[in-house]
């Protein structure tokens, strides 16, 4: 299960390799979130800025897109 090692979270994590542009006034703060479930899987993405080639390359090897905690800002994440 993944976690962030600076404050815990181990229920939402976001990507900063994917970018965060979008059509709008306010942009979203990443480009792509991922929802985690007690057991570590993914249950949702929400895709704010991403394509689906790169949602679904970020479900496939999410240790290589999800990098950073949206609750804190950390980028220790332990797989």
């Amino acid at each position: 299960m993944p976690r962030c090692q600076a404050c815990g979270n181990s229920s939402v994590l976001a990507s900063s390799i994917v970018s965060r542009e979008t059509p709008t006034a306010n942009p979203p703060t990443y480009g792509l979130l991922a929802n985690f479930d007690s057991d570590g899987n993914i249950t949702t993405l929400e895709c704010q800025g991403s394509s689906l080639d790169e949602a679904q390359e970020a479900y496939e090897n999410p240790p290589d897109y999800l990098d950073t905690c949206p609750v804190c800002g950390s980028e220790n994440i332990l797989w």
